[in-house]
């Protein structure tokens, strides 16, 4: 029994192992991006008591205590535990449901940083709108930004005051911008900013060039809702791929306990149950991968 208990938690542990190598090769790409190695190259290097996760919501302008953080973590770690003695049957297992718990708060923030993202996205095409318009009536650059900051709902107030803020502590126009759009990883505010620098370098029309940035913000959403649309059955299909072989094993195991008995108490169930959880989830990580669209 001990030794059967060993091999499913090394066949877990396996499935694990490669669910962290799929996560840290994607932590990776992101972390050798050139806006993250932009965004580094500006950062404050303080807080170091401060955690990961923090640091990061912090950057992109989310306060995470950090007892939210235990609280998702214990959220994780609960459900992770149900869901293994729903399936297994068997308390002995739970520990195993404990490593939810560990991707739980990641998972928390980073959906909450990329919601974030995508309202102000959203909010940036009436924000440049607005802006283009108080340029053809005389006003200035920095007179416009004012004006849309006021009017502006949240995320985009909160972004648009950061780069007033900034302004007027002494940083240029165009830093302003940058900086704020490196809050919320915004390449179309860094695009406002690097239009903004040019024309007042260069001149020319940039109520036109606001326009445009917006038109494309436009475009680029009705685009993401049609990749939407047409990945929604991959993700879909992923998702009930994972969930239905243990749905499967734990309905049989309530129907019939001594028919899947084996599989629980025996030395090769336990390493064929650890070693088939493992390959699930690399399948689905997979499928994930092949239907995520980047653009």
């Amino acid at each position: 029994m001990d030794s059967g208990l060993l091999i499913l938690l090394t066949g877990t542990l396996s499935g694990t192992a490669v669910l962290l190598f799929c996560i840290g090769f994607r932590v990776h790409r992101t972390y050798a991006h050139w806006q993250s190695v932009r965004q580094r190259a500006h950062a404050d290097g303080g807080h170091k008591w401060i955690s990961a996760l923090q640091r990061e919501a912090t950057a992109a302008g989310l306060r995470v205590p950090g007892v939210h953080l235990a609280a998702a973590a214990g959220v994780g770690a609960a459900a992770g535990t149900a869901v293994v003695v729903a399936v297994t049957g068997r308390v002995a297992l739970a520990p195993v449901g404990l490593l939810l718990g560990i991707i739980t708060p990641g998972i928390w923030v980073r959906r909450r940083i990329a919601g974030r993202s995508s309202a102000f996205e959203a909010q940036l095409e009436v924000t440049l709108g607005q802006m283009a318009a108080a340029l053809r009536a005389g006003q200035s650059v920095q007179q416009a930004l004012e004006q849309a900051a006021l009017s502006a709902l949240t995320p985009a107030r909160e972004v648009l005051g950061r780069a007033l803020h900034l302004l007027r502590t002494g940083h240029s126009l165009v830093r302003a911008l940058e900086e704020a759009g490196g809050q919320v990883k915004s390449r179309d505010l860094e695009l406002v900013a690097a239009a903004t620098g040019l024309h007042m370098q260069t001149g020319g029309d940039l109520a036109m060039v606001y326009d445009q940035i917006a038109d494309g913000i436009r475009d680029r959403r009705a685009f993401r809702a049609q990749v939407g649309s047409a990945t929604s059955e991959g993700r879909m299909t992923s998702n009930v791929l994972l969930a239905m072989p243990f749905a499967a094993v734990g309905g049989m195991r309530a129907l019939n306990p001594e028919y899947m008995a084996p599989l629980f108490n025996t030395a090769g169930g336990l390493k064929l149950l650890g070693v088939c959880a493992g390959l699930i989830l690399a399948g689905w990580l997979l499928i994930r991968r092949i239907v995520a669209v980047e653009y």
